[in-house]
């Protein structure tokens, strides 16, 4: 689920937040790609109405989710909308199901966060053009998750780097249809050149409320 009550809008990545994926050949050579936009998602920040606290406080430990960026082209017409964005993790001990594999439901969760957070970058992306425009758009921008659908391929390791590659399909009206792909190398110490493995694929559609329901 993403939502926003008030607009607290990502930021570009710092080299400290960057530096553990470029130590990881295979996500070192993701982060390669030209021109990238690689940033730190709001959902990072804490906030005052606990918004969000569940990736911001509870997750963000040595033992959970170490590192998290996420990356994206952006489109060159105003109009357009960011159709695919890669959010990049480091995966710690602490959300063990099996010893050394990732519990099923995290999985769960970080597909529906990196949904929202192509959800979010398209929001503050709306946002920064009716701003441009001389408007003042709502900080009333967000969506939630009405259902998502998760297929488990293969064990998704931890002590390693992931990545979901979310995607948005369609839009009708309030209605977004997003799919996800979670990858994984063999190892951190694979060749960029190899192959990724796909652990997990999810299938969702999220609903931006009514104006005055948010």
């Amino acid at each position: 689920m993403t939502s926003h009550s008030g607009l607290v809008t990502s930021k570009a990545a710092t080299a400290d937040s960057i530096a553990p994926f470029q130590r990881i050949p295979w996500t070192a050579k993701l982060l390669a790609q030209p021109d990238l936009f690689v940033r730190l998602p709001s959902s990072l920040v804490p906030k005052q109405t606990n918004e969000d606290s569940l990736f911001a406080t509870t997750l963000r430990t040595p033992l959970t989710l170490r590192d998290l960026v996420s990356t994206y082209i952006q489109p060159l017409s105003a109009q357009a909308i960011i159709t695919e964005v890669t959010t990049f993790c480091t995966l710690g001990i602490g959300m063990d199901g099996h010893p050394g594999l990732l519990h099923g439901g995290i999985i769960g969760t970080l597909i529906d966060e990196a949904m929202g957070i192509l959800q979010t970058a398209n929001f503050e992306r709306e946002y920064a053009r009716r701003l441009a425009l001389g408007e003042t758009p709502s900080t009333n921008m967000g969506s939630f998750t009405a259902y998502l659908n998760v297929q488990y391929l293969k064990p998704v390791q931890t002590s390693m780097a992931v990545v979901i590659v979310a995607k948005h399909v369609k839009r009708e009206g309030r209605k977004d249809w997003i799919t996800a792909e979670v990858k994984q190398a063999q190892s951190d110490h694979a060749s960029p050149e190899d192959s990724l493995v796909i652990c997990a694929t999810g299938e969702g559609m999220f609903i931006g409320p009514k104006p005055s329901k948010l």
